[in-house]
């Protein structure tokens, strides 16, 4: 796994803003906000692998791949909250993740009634599992599975190295996303408090 594939451009030049402009460039909230955005974001860029002791290698292949979507996860949903674009909220289109991604959910959606509460999750997952390519959607479905205990590396096929490298793109796909959305959040507030990025 590359670790070092993402960058988050910008994040320099905001803290310097800040220390320097303090809150008429954005508030406390935001700024702490934006921080734990930064500690997740590069959690999850940093993350190699997760060891228990007794387990095999394919079992902590697929455990690895489902922790490190659900920091990736918790960072966009970070993201989201201190730009006010909730990560539910977005769009990420990838026909050929996507492709990859519904057979990982296929045997997760045939119990889905009793893995997710939501029913706009549901009603989501089953247009993405119908051939929607909002790969953003299969993002959400498993981080409700992982952090809610319905995540098995066998249940979302992350046993298998096709598997558990579909959710490592996913993990990817949404970092990068988090970097887009947060150059264009710096880019506009920027421009507005007067300041070049």
């Amino acid at each position: 796994m590359k670790v070092d594939t993402h960058h988050l451009r910008g994040w320099k030049h905001f803290c310097a803003t800040c220390r320097a402009d303090g809150e008429s460039f954005c508030s406390p909230e935001t700024r702490t906000t934006l921080n734990r955005f930064y500690a997740r974001y590069r959690l999850a860029l940093k993350f190699e692998a997760v060891y228990a002791h007794g387990y095999s290698e394919r079992a902590m292949r697929g455990y690895t791949a489902g922790l490190r979507l659900l920091a990736a996860y918790s960072a966009a949903e970070l993201l989201g909250e201190a730009t006010d674009e909730k990560v539910v909220g977005w769009e990420i289109k990838d026909p050929k993740l996507a492709l990859a991604l519904r057979k990982s959910l296929s045997r997760a959606n045939r119990s889905q009634n009793g893995v997710f509460s939501d029913a706009r999750l549901k009603q989501r997952l089953d247009r993405f599992m119908a051939g929607d390519d909002d790969v953003r959607v299969a993002a959400t479905a498993l981080r409700v599975m992982v952090a809610h205990g319905s995540f098995t590396p066998t249940g979302a096929d992350s046993l298998t190295k096709a598997g558990a490298e579909a959710l490592q793109r996913l993990s990817d796909v949404l970092l990068q996303e988090c970097e887009q959305r947060f150059a264009r959040w710096l880019h506009d507030n920027l421009a507005r408090h007067g300041g070049a990025a």
